[in-house]
């Protein structure tokens, strides 16, 4: 079978600072029992590729333009299923250009519910067209459907997957270090966590944080303003930022502890299943997709907030049994539940699912 994968504007599938949308759809592609044809349709320009064949699209030309060539590649390439990740504007727009192949959106987000009727006629149409609905976690599925529950035999849960030996740690030999990797933005909870450590690591003098940060430099103020407020911890906190994959992999090798504290109901964050992997003991707001990724192996705290952080940190440095056992179960849960062959064996049955649903029709 041949399986397109389209990728929306500003997405380059860089080998070397992958989007987390790109390193879900590189670890699937790594498992390939049935032979299928794969191909990667995004932005050139990336400092770094891969194995995986890739057709570059124009950058700079505008979104039609974008899309024209889009579908001309597709065209040429002749897919037997089309795969569009993230964008359902661009998924309907290449479905009704290609009206013979099935065509799903790959969503690894929340879908806006309509506003008014209006907007549900337009929703309504534009996902008529698409023929399966993907999303990363059971959350952002019951809230497309909650909205649109017409569409409930083409909607599917694939929870994203983890090759595992790329995140090793020993659960029994950790620094003590608490580790938060995520983007420097509200939504991920910079706020309760700088707030957080502030209170906690000053009673913990043997225990240093490492912060590695993207989306962070000198126009972010916001987040200038929230790391500012760990200055008197000194050399307790350390502050990356920008950093290639190798470096997160590296100190949540090492790492004891892992804050996940997503202030917003984060659809299926890697963050918090790569800190799994790699045996830390996972701290996380329990919130979207969260709990589907750790279930019982996790300190949850509610509210998000500073004094909850200060409290779970305490609570893991206080008892290392349970901080161990926390971080053990967590990581033998993700080496099982969430495995590369396991998620692309349901990936394969939906994708072929859809192409034999067509044919029949």
């Amino acid at each position: 079978m041949k399986i397109a994968i389209v990728l929306p504007p500003e997405f380059k599938f860089c080998a070397r600072r992958p989007h987390s949308i790109e390193t879900v759809i590189r670890t699937f592609a790594t498992y390939n029992p049935w032979g299928h044809e794969l191909r990667v349709f995004c932005d050139g320009g990336a400092e770094a590729r891969c194995d995986i064949p890739i057709v570059e699209l124009p950058v700079g030309a505008g979104r039609s333009a974008r899309t024209r060539a889009a579908v001309a590649a597709l065209k040429a390439f002749a897919p037997d299923y089309i795969e569009v990740h993230h964008e359902a504007r661009l998924a309907n727009q290449i479905a009704r250009a290609l009206p013979s192949v099935p065509t799903a959106i790959y969503r690894h987000n929340y879908i806006k519910p309509p506003k008014n009727i209006f907007q549900r006629l337009d929703q309504n149409w534009r996902y008529g067209a698409l023929d399966r609905f993907l999303f990363v976690s059971n959350d952002t599925r019951d809230h497309f459907l909650a909205a649109f529950p017409k569409f409930a035999s083409r909607a599917f849960s694939i929870f994203n997957p983890i090759d595992a030996a790329k995140w090793t740690g020993n659960p029994d030999a950790k620094d003590h270090t608490i580790v938060f990797a995520a983007r420097a933005i509200p939504e991920k909870g910079l706020e309760p966590l700088c707030d957080g450590l502030a209170q906690a690591l000053p009673n913990h003098h043997d225990w240093k944080a490492v912060l590695i940060l993207s989306a962070f430099d000198d126009a972010n103020t916001w987040a200038q303003t929230q790391v500012a407020k760990l200055k008197d911890l000194g050399d307790q906190v350390t502050i990356l930022t920008n950093q290639p994959l190798a470096v997160v992999q590296e100190n949540l090798a090492k790492g004891a502890i892992s804050v996940i504290p997503s202030v917003w109901k984060d659809p299926f964050p890697l963050s918090a299943l790569e800190a799994h992997a790699a045996g830390t003991a996972v701290i996380s707001s329990g919130s979207g997709g969260l709990r589907d990724i750790s279930g019982e192996h996790a300190v949850y705290i509610d509210p998000v907030d500073g004094p909850s952080v200060a409290s779970a940190i305490d609570k893991l440095i206080g008892d290392p049994g349970l901080r161990r056992q926390i971080a053990a179960f967590g990581q033998a849960r993700a080496r099982v539940e969430h495995t590369i062959p396991r998620r692309a064996e349901e990936l394969n049955t939906i994708r072929e699912g859809a192409v034999a649903a067509r044919k029949a029709s």
